[in-house]
């Protein structure tokens, strides 16, 4: 590439732009790309650093389209602030040929640059955010470009997972908080995280499955207390979700609750444990592996965490734990191909995919945690390392699962990252396939090699996945 990339520059100063060299890297308007760079590099903040930008660009999904962007924001800069030195945000090309939505978002509000000038090497911190919908939803798309960046110049993939986590929790606090101003709530139920939220694992477009909880024992009228809570989360999930020209804030999911879309909106403490030890499902269990407070009373989200874990964690170690988590993966796996979901293509649910190395550690989790509290975390790579140092799986089996579970999470982040799409879906047309490839870093100068060794990776690991899967649960003699 840097040959390519070379020569690419060259004949881009001598005013005759190389059209074969961006029909090799894999742009699919070669001709349209050329004349996008031609301009680009006649623009004055431009022109002098071509030798920064251009190869980024190269590298990118849609390097033409990612020039139009980055002339756009150039133009923009210079009128606003006088200069434009695109030197000091360097993952800026590679965002702006990456990422439509983000790139969308970077020409509405050029100054956003300035995210990317700090060095994508430091760890991303997320600071509290003002109690303003506004700021919450401007808030989350800036660290979305901050956190989309890093991936996208190859930051240790785990670094993301937990920012992303991280960023959510903080837009969560401030909404409950704009909430509880605007309806004048003294006392707000508390907030559990579920799901990827709940295992600082979020994904870089997803719901937050999220569990609202309140303490019966303050003084009040229990159904009172509920009917306040519920009108809370109604009111709090439909700003968090409110369509604007900026975007939304997260999508809700509340279904995981006790007794589900048919149970109340929010529990106090006692129910919900009550429900867990009277009627709990054997998926619940699985589910509450990942439970976290976010926001709240210390002392409440810890009685309510102690009091589950019992029904969690069982001491004795039974296999038809294994049994359940295996049936529930087969369940899901015949309900979407009844539905004609293309299960071949799916980075998520199909064999080998991403809930295949979940259910595994869940699995294991639920026959082993009673009696090795260790290896109880909702996180789904500390669950693989607890799981590897107390010997309850062997170290090649875990490097392998791990190693295959970043690439299909970055594989899932990556498809995610262009519109903030929550799919999971690995791309059948080749053009697509290719945008991927880059997406995930995969540089080499033909486009059609980086597609091919995107190919060969993805069979490679889901294979690797349901083989561990296979052997351990699915075909575990239970």
């Amino acid at each position: 590439m840097k040959l390519l990339a070379a020569d690419f520059t060259e004949s881009l100063r001598r005013g005759e732009p190389r059209i074969e060299a961006l029909r090799t890297v894999g742009d699919p308007d070669p001709g349209a790309a050329a004349a996008a760079f031609s301009l680009a590099l006649k623009e004055p903040g431009l022109s002098p650093h071509a030798e920064s930008w251009v190869p980024t660009l190269l590298r990118s999904a849609r390097p033409g389209r990612g020039a139009e962007r980055l002339l756009a924001i150039a133009r923009a800069r210079r009128a606003a602030t006088g200069v434009f030195d695109p030197r000091r945000a360097p993952s800026l090309p590679l965002v702006l040929g990456s990422s439509d939505f983000l790139a969308r978002l970077l020409v509405r509000h050029p100054d956003w640059v300035e995210e990317l000038e700090a060095p994508l090497s430091e760890p991303i911190r997320i600071v509290p955010i003002a109690p303003d919908w506004d700021a919450i939803r401007a808030a989350k798309y800036r660290g979305l470009l901050r956190i989309a960046a890093g991936d996208l110049t190859n930051r240790p993939f785990r670094e993301s997972l937990r920012a992303l986590s991280d960023l959510a929790d903080a837009c969560l606090i401030s909404a409950l908080q704009c909430t509880a101003r605007e309806l004048g709530a003294a006392d707000p139920p508390m907030l559990l995280a579920l799901g990827k939220l709940g295992g600082k694992e979020l994904n870089f477009s997803s719901d937050v499955d999220l569990l609202f909880l309140y303490d019966a024992s303050t003084q009040g009228d229990n159904l009172e207390r509920n009917q306040r809570a519920a009108n809370f989360i109604r009111h709090f999930k439909k700003q968090m979700e409110l369509p604007t020209e900026e975007g939304f804030i997260y999508r809700v999911d509340l279904d995981l609750r006790p007794e589900g879309v048919a149970g109340a909106l929010a529990n106090s403490v006692t129910a919900a444990i009550d429900y867990y030890e009277r009627f709990g499902a054997e998926w619940e269990r699985q589910m509450l592996i990942r439970l976290r407070a976010v926001a709240g009373p210390p002392a409440l989200a810890n009685a309510f965490c102690e009091g589950i874990r019992p029904f969690v964690y069982r001491r004795s170690i039974d296999p038809a734990v294994l049994r359940a988590v295996r049936d529930m993966k087969h369940r899901i796996e015949r309900e979407r191909r009844e539905a004609r979901r293309d299960l071949e293509v799916d980075l998520k649910e199909g064999p080998g995919g991403i809930r295949d190395v979940e259910f595994l550690v869940q699995a294991l989790q639920l026959f082993l945690g009673g009696r090795t509290p260790e290896i109880c975390t909702g996180n789904t790579l500390d669950g693989l390392e607890a799981l590897e140092r107390f010997e309850m799986l062997p170290e090649e089996t875990a490097t392998e699962l791990t190693t295959a579970y970043h690439w299909l999470r970055r594989a899932e982040h990556a498809q995610q990252l262009v519109e903030e799409q929550q799919t999971s879906k690995f791309p059948r047309r080749p053009s697509a396939q290719l945008g991927l490839a880059r997406r995930m870093g995969y540089d080499e100068a033909s486009g059609d090699d980086a597609r091919t060794h995107l190919i060969d990776d993805w069979n490679r690991y889901r294979a690797a996945v349901r083989s561990h899967f296979d052997a351990l649960i699915l075909s575990a003699d239970l």
